[in-house]
Order: structure tokens, then C-alpha cells, then sequence
């Protein structure tokens, strides 16, 4: 099912934009690059994510800590499963003859309603001008959450679709699926949380024909020491690369990003085969004041989940993001919002995102 792009939010968007070409011009902004935030697409959380290459020029010996928590609402099913939930016509939670009926459709079936909670802990070190490694820490957390009631009065008000949010109950965390003859079903997440697969990572910059305008490049991989962990783990090592065009003026920088992972294992105990998913990045940053700046940011993926008979959750998926960051010393602080623009049966309805890092550079 394909879902028009959300007008307010569009118009939200287009007065920020206004906005940001009316800033008046005063000396430069410390640029800090794009937004680092994750996919959070149910099929996407377990595998490796090659996030945005941050911009901030260090020196061998600089380092970081960063964390970014995000924190998203997913509430997405097949046709068949709202079909079925419409037939039901109540607004009750899932049971488990619910569960065996849609298992028993004879086809590929798929619903995940919950909310889950992201950490990246992130340590950066300069071990060369232009040259630094990383390693990233993850903690995850499941819930049926609280946001349900406010996404549906957020619909009701500006005339949109619930996409079936009305057929079930609340802030519930259940899951059913059936794809590629693999059965999988929770009621409640097997886990509430916990620690996922550590990521260690390089990356290198080279200036480009003057100091506006650079190449970076990352490379990055996610180790399941523990092997596979339902919600935690893919139980498989992923590998990834990834390409950066940055260019950064008097207050405004321009971000495009190419990333390529070789991913595989399971996810919500579907298996997701061996392949390698490509993404997109896109993002414009620009100074409103000194010390804050204002970031849109777009993003376009393939699904990590390509064998199934179900076109939604194969589609392309296509997210926006607008974010504020500001320093103070040093500190980085900073808030998101990211809404999905098209192929809303496997993206997530609305997500949000904090980060917090201390920077200790050298020249």
C-alpha cells in the first residue's frame, strides 16, 4: 500500500526551508554534517547500519564519545492481515487464535505493532590528521509504548488514514509473521531489551581541489559474538563501506552519502538470505545562529527483506528527517524528527532521535 506524502508535515517543511534561505549571513558556523541516526525499520534494526560521516575536522589524538538514542513507533501489517482485522471488527488485542488464523491464511502475512528504543554508544579516536577508528555499542528496548493515541489524534485531526490503527488495541507489542514458508509469532517480544552486536569502524578524509569541499570514506563491521539472539542479534557478521561528498561554506554544508552492506541472518526469525543492501543519504545543513544549526536530511534504502510474495515489504523506502544540533564547549547536543514519505507498510509511522557528545579535538 502506497501512502501519500503527510501534507502538514510537507508544509512544516517547506516554511523551514523558507526560512533557512532568509538567514541572515554573519560570520562562519562550525559545521557538524548530517544527522547519525538509524534505520529503524523492523527488518533493518539487527543489521549494520553505515551512518552519515560526521564533518568535524580532527586531528591525530582527538576523540569522542557520542550517543544516540532513538526511539520509533511501528505499526505495519499486509493486506491480507487488515483484511482479516476488519472481518474481526473489534478493537481488542491480538489472541492466539488470531494468531493461528492469519498463520492459516495460505499466504505470506506480516504484522508488527510496537515501539522500540535505540542506544549507539560511540567512542572516536584520531589515530592520524584525516584518519580515525571507532566502536559502537548497542542497547536495545522493546515496548508497546505510548504513542499510539497521540499518532491517531495527530490523523483524525488533519483528515489522514489510521492505516488500520483502529482495528487493535493500544500500545500493545505483538508481532505475527508468515513469510517464505517461515512461521514466526509473538505475542509479547521475546526479550524486553539488551545488548546488540558490537561495530568497529575506520574512516579516512581527503580534501578536494581546496578546503570546501572533501571525500570521506568509511568501512565498518558488525560482529555477532554471542550468535544469533531473537530482537538483539542477526547471528551473522555484517560488512559495509561507505562513500561521502562533503562540502561546507560560510554557514551551510552539503552532505550526499553512498553505502553499500553485505548483510544476512535472521530477523524477527525470518531470514533475511545473504545480499548486499545499498543506501542513500542526502542532507543540508545550515547555521541559525553560532552555535545551532538546523539540518533536513533524506534517506532511501532497499529493504534488507527481498524474498517474500508481499510488494510492500519489499518496496524501496524513503525517509525524511529534520534535526537541530548546537555546541557548548565541548559538548554536542541535538534533537531529530523523522517521518517515512512513501511505502508505509514497512517503514516505521514516525521516529525521534537525541544526541549527546563530548569532543576533545586537536589542531
Amino acid at each position: 500500500m502506497i501512502r501519500k506524502i503527510d501534507w502538514p508535515v510537507a508544509t512544516v517543511a517547506g516554511l523551514v526551508l523558507l526560512a533557512l534561505g532568509t538567514t541572515p549571513t554573519r560570520g562562519e558556523t562550525e559545521l557538524l554534517g548530517p544527522l547519525r541516526i538509524r534505520d529503524m525499520t523492523p527488518f533493518n534494526l539487527l543489521r549494520l547500519d553505515m551512518l552519515p560521516a560526521h564533518a568535524v575536522a580532527a586531528g591525530r589524538g582527538s576523540w569522542a564519545i557520542e550517543a544516540d538514542l532513538s526511539y520509533t513507533n511501528t505499526f505495519v501489517m499486509s493486506d491480507n492481515v487488515r483484511t482479516y482485522l476488519e472481518g474481526r471488527s473489534r478493537r481488542d488485542p491480538l489472541t492466539q487464535a488470531d494468531v493461528d488464523a492469519i498463520l492459516g491464511l495460505g499466504q505470506d502475512a506480516y504484522y508488527v505493532d510496537g515501539e522500540s528504543g535505540l542506544l549507539d554508544l560511540t567512542v572516536h579516536y584520531g589515530v592520524a590528521n584525516r584518519s580515525s577508528v571507532y566502536l559502537t555499542v548497542t542497547a536495545y528496548d522493546f515496548t508497546g509504548g505510548f504513542l499510539d493515541r497521540t499518532i491517531e489524534n495527530f490523523h483524525d485531526t488533519f483528515g489522514l488514514d489510521t492505516n488500520g490503527r483502529d482495528l487493535v488495541a493500544r500500545n500493545r507489542s505483538q508481532t505475527v509473521l508468515s513469510l517464505g514458508g517461515l512461521r514466526t509469532s509473538f505475542l509479547e517480544p521475546p526479550t524486553r531489551g539488551g545488548l546488540g552486536d558490537p561495530v568497529l569502524g575506520a574512516r579516512r578524509s581527503w580534501p578536494l581541489g581546496g578546503r570546501r569541499w572533501s571525500l570521506v570514506v568509511d568501512g565498518a563491521a558488525k560482529f555477532a559474538l554471542r550468535g544469533e539472539r531473537s530482537f538483539l542479534s542477526t547471528g551473522t557478521n555484517d560488512f559495509g563501506l561507505q562513500a561521502s561528498l562533503q562540502g561546507k561554506f560560510r554557514r551551510q554544508g552539503v552532505y550526499l552519502s553512498s553505502g553499500f552492506v553485505r548483510t544476512d541472518g535472521r530477523v524477527l526469525g525470518v531470514k533475511l538470505g545473504s545480499r548486499v543492501v545499498p543506501t542513500l543519504t542526502a542532507a543540508y545543513e545550515v547555521g541559525l545562529t553560532d552555535r545551532t544549526n538546523v539540518i533536513l536530511q533524506l534517506y532511501a534504502s532497499e529493504s534488507a527483506l527481498r524474498d517474500t510474495t508481499i510488494e510492500e515489504i519489499k518496496a524501496d523506502k524513503y525517509q525524511a528527517s529534520l534535526g537541530l544540533r548546537s555546541h557548548r564547549g565541548h559538548m554536542i547536543y541535538g534533537f531529530a524528527v523523522t517521518e517515512n514519505l512513501e511505502n508505509f507498510e514497512n517503514t516505521p509511522d514516525i521516529g525521534a532521535s537525541l544526541t549527546l557528545a563530548w569532543v576533545s579535538l586537536r589542531p
